[in-house]
This record gives C-alpha cells, structure tokens and sequence, in this order.
C-alpha cells in the first residue's frame, strides 16, 4: 500500500529515480504544467502581494509596471522561470523549438528593457510601493512594448496553429481531439483580441488616431485587465497541454 502510494506520487509529478541520469524537467508535461502555472500566477501575485505589504488595491497601469515596486522581484523571477522554460522547451517537432525560442527571447527583454517608470525623478515617498525608477528612454521603451506584443503573439500562435497539430492523450477519440483543439482556438483568439485592444488604447494609436478610448483605457486600466486575460488563457492552455485539465465534452 505505502509502496503504491509513492508510485502515484511520483507519477503525478513525473519523476523518475530508476536513474541517477535524468533531471526532473527532461518530461516535456512537466514542463508545459510549469508554464501555465506560473502564467496563470502572474497577474494574480504581482498586485495581492503590494496589497498584503501596501495595503495598495489600485491596479497599476500594465503588468509590466510592477517591475518597479516591491512585486519587482517577483515579476523578474517569474518572467525569467518562464523565458528559461521557453528556451529548453522543445516540442514535438522543430518548428515548436523556433517558436518557444523566440517567445523565451522576447520574454527575457520584457525583463531586460523595462517599460516607462512609473515616477520620473526622485523617489516619492507617499508612494512607497514604488523602490525603482529609471530615466526616461524611448528606445528601451519600445523595445519593451515590442517584445511584449511578440511575446503574448508567439503564445497565441502556439495555442492556435501548434497545440491543434497534436492528440496527445486522446489518441483513441477524435471527439475529445477536435473538443480539446476547438478549446485552443478560443483560447488563442482571445489572446490576439486582448492584443488588439491593448494596442487601440496604446498612447502610440492615440498619436496616430486621437480618441475617447485612450483616455476610458488608461482611466479603466484596461491595458493591465486585458493582459491578464491573455496571459491567464496561455496559462491554461498550456495546462491542457501538459494534460493537467482532462477536457470532457
């Protein structure tokens, strides 16, 4: 009994001791339940944690933001698990490898090349969640806002064109196959579409096309909601993947 007790235990958590040779994370589902749960914790964390050390329940602009308060740590430590998980991520065929790596790069400059500091200047101390500044830079800027935009798309084109190639787990029911690839659509389009909507209320678009939607997007934090709506679907796609969510029609 205690012997079949371990063996379940060992199984749900794919680990192998029959020998010394292997690592933990050489099983490819091991690695994909890792990626979904740290995308599912991400948004979740950042903001609960100012909330227990601040007592801060405004949402900061985007989450990208959090770089530069107490969560900072935390957001570093995550999206760099994530980049890491990325880069060794192989899939089942080559062109899983390209994508996987371009979105671990991408992910890595997200943390490399903040986005704009939430202070210029000198530290304001009726803000004390914030403990980083950095100088304005357009360059860095941009380039962060690019990797991001590569970074959720990469994630959504994954969901849609690459999870559907495959029935791992489902092999003998082609219902559960097309169910479980009509549920990485979805989740990929609502990725794209959250995307969209980050960059119509962008301060980029507002300068090429000035509208209402910029000043109700930056007033509603829109940009940090709808970027949690992408990263919490990549998350569970990347659970299914990982066979963590058996989908039953």
């Amino acid at each position: 009994m205690k012997t079949s007790i371990h063996n379940n235990k060992y199984e749900l958590l794919n680990i192998n001791y029959n020998t010394d040779k292997d690592i933990w994370l050489k099983s490819t589902y091991t690695l994909r339940r890792l990626i979904g749960i740290l995308g599912i914790l991400l948004p979740l964390l950042l903001p609960l944690l100012l909330y227990l050390t601040d007592d801060l329940e405004e949402l900061l602009p985007s989450i990208s933001h959090y770089y530069y308060t107490k969560s900072g740590p935390l957001f570093i430590a995550i999206m760099s698990l994530l980049a890491i998980f990325f880069i060794v991520y192989k899939g089942n065929v080559f062109i899983d490898f390209i994508i996987s790596s371009i979105t671990g790069i991408s992910a890595l400059l997200v943390v490399l090349l903040p986005t704009d500091s939430l202070l210029q200047g000198c530290l304001n101390i009726s803000k004390k969640h914030i403990i980083t500044i950095l100088e304005k830079d357009p360059t860095r800027e941009i380039t962060h806002y690019i990797s991001a935009g590569i970074f959720l798309l990469s994630l959504a084109y994954m969901s849609i064109f690459r999870f559907t190639k495959t029935s791992e787990g489902y092999e003998d029911s082609k219902k559960q196959i097309d169910f479980r690839h009509k549920i990485y659509r979805i989740l990929g389009v609502i990725m794209i579409f959250s995307i969209i909507l980050i960059f119509l209320g962008s301060d980029y678009f507002n300068k090429i096309v000035p509208n209402s939607f910029h000043d109700f997007h930056k007033t509603h934090h829109l940009t940090f909601w709808l970027e949690t709506i992408a990263v919490e679907c990549f998350g569970i796609s990347w659970l299914i993947k990982g066979g963590e969510f058996k989908l039953k029609k």
